[in-house]
């Protein structure tokens, strides 16, 4: 009896595997390797679809500390014979140009996972388990040896759309998720990472002590140390420290457009969030690619003039050789004439305690700087001054033999408005117009 009951469980069960497999075959036409064939194929057809390959914007970790948590930008080319062309230009490279060439494959592993399979010097640079060479100092090292910047080199691939307008990985072993855009055909890797390299530079320069202002829409925040790629973003009126909230990003360029992303959303509301913005030059502001209403601003030049003329041994500076509008480049070359000999070499704005002092320097056979002494103060992103004489002895003399330098003083007791030089978000120059005519503009840079 016993004999004849196992005998029914076997039957039974060869009968159910037989039914699952029947069932298998109603819900998949394809084998599994039929099915991952095709998926490997697909997702690296979609991975070539750019001809010029794609601007990735790799983010090693979550972490907020650099350089483990900044973004990298590296440019890759997926080519039909399953090589890569990496290319980047940052710390990693020395802040050169740097490209290598590796192999890639599409796999699968719970889903199509892109897997850089080949040492690439530009990729492997994030994830290898060495020593960071740039970090450290000295007196004080920092040896990351046995975990490197702690990146990743497989990446799972969230989404891909078959036009081939961009590409999201997320590391496989950290979870960052990294954008690919499409890269023009046409433009050269080395130009495209420079270009990008000077344009984010230059609007977040690191010798400038500002800040920008984020304006979501009655919220308003700022956002601090944006030059070392990681700012701070916080309450407008709120604690530095208190309030910290790091957000890394990243600049990249379609067309002959900016575009600056942030590696995690900020949330407006529980229903909005904002990570997308590009730089509209005509109103010199970053705007969210989703609601022009929310944007990215510069400082206040003002603001910001006034307080670095507040800070001991800053001053401002311009000569004859500076940006300047041609009425002011008349007066300049009067000047330049009436000095005969004599060359200027540099005119300095500062603020000695109370007192506003412009130091003009010229050299003959020797340096001379005549030091001219000013009372006043701002006023509405307008500096008014009052003339109050030289304190060095010769001034006077000179002013009367060189006419145009009294011509000069007198132009800064009529007022000057206070202006960027070219962007607000680089105050390092400050653009002073004449309150009374404004054909007579001049440019200062930050000393």
């Amino acid at each position: 009896m016993k004999k004849i009951l196992s005998l029914t469980l076997v039957l039974a069960a060869a009968c159910a595997v037989t039914s699952c497999v029947q069932e298998e075959d109603l819900i998949f036409d394809k084998t599994a390797a039929e099915r991952l064939n095709e998926a490997s194929s697909l997702y690296s057809s979609r991975l070539m679809a750019s001809p010029n390959g794609w601007a990735m914007q790799l983010y090693p970790t979550n972490q907020n500390e650099y350089p483990y948590g900044n973004g990298y930008l590296l440019l890759c080319r997926f080519n039909k014979d399953h090589s890569v062309n990496v290319s980047m230009d940052n710390v990693f490279s020395d802040n050169k140009y740097k490209e290598d060439t590796s192999l890639w494959e599409i796999i699968t592993d719970n889903g199509p996972v892109l897997t850089f399979n080949s040492h690439n010097s530009c990729l492997h640079a994030f994830c290898d388990p060495e020593d960071i060479f740039f970090t450290g100092n000295a007196d004080e090292s920092n040896d990351e040896t046995g975990k490197g910047c702690q990146g990743d080199y497989e990446f799972i691939i969230v989404d891909a759309p078959e036009d081939a307008s961009y590409m999201m990985l997320k590391g496989k072993k950290r979870g960052t998720y990294n954008l690919l855009t499409p890269i023009e055909q046409g433009v050269e890797y080395a130009d495209y990472l420079a270009d990008v390299k000077t344009f984010q530079n230059s609007m977040f320069p690191a010798n400038a002590p500002t800040f920008n202002v984020m304006h979501f829409g009655d919220s308003i925040y700022k956002m601090t140390g944006a030059n070392d790629g990681i700012p701070n973003i916080f309450p407008y009126n709120g604690d530095e420290i208190i309030d910290q909230s790091f957000n890394a990003f990243l600049i990249t360029k379609r067309g002959n457009d900016y575009y600056l992303r942030f590696r995690d959303q900020i949330t407006i509301t529980e229903e909005e969030k904002v990570q997308d913005f590009r730089y509209n030059a005509s109103s010199d502001v970053f705007e969210s690619v989703d609601n022009t209403n929310y944007y990215i601003d510069g400082d206040e030049p003002a603001r910001f003039f006034e307080e670095s003329l507040s800070v001991n041994e800053r001053a401002w500076i311009w000569n004859a050789s500076s940006e300047m509008s041609d009425k002011y480049a008349e007066l300049m070359n009067t000047m330049k004439t009436e000095l005969g000999k004599s060359t200027l070499q540099q005119i300095r704005l500062q603020k000695v305690e109370d007192k506003f002092k412009l130091r003009v320097t010229y050299r003959s056979r020797t340096t001379t700087t005549l030091v001219f002494s000013y009372t006043g103060g701002f006023n509405g992103g307008v500096l008014n001054l009052t003339y109050e004489g030289c304190d060095t002895p010769s001034g006077e003399a000179i002013l009367n033999q060189v006419p145009s330098l009294r011509t000069l003083l007198n132009l800064l007791t009529g007022g000057l408005n206070i202006s960027a030089g070219a962007t607000k978000f680089n105050l390092n120059t400050i653009k002073l117009t004449s309150n009374s005519d404004s054909g007579m503009w001049f440019v200062t840079n930050l000393l």
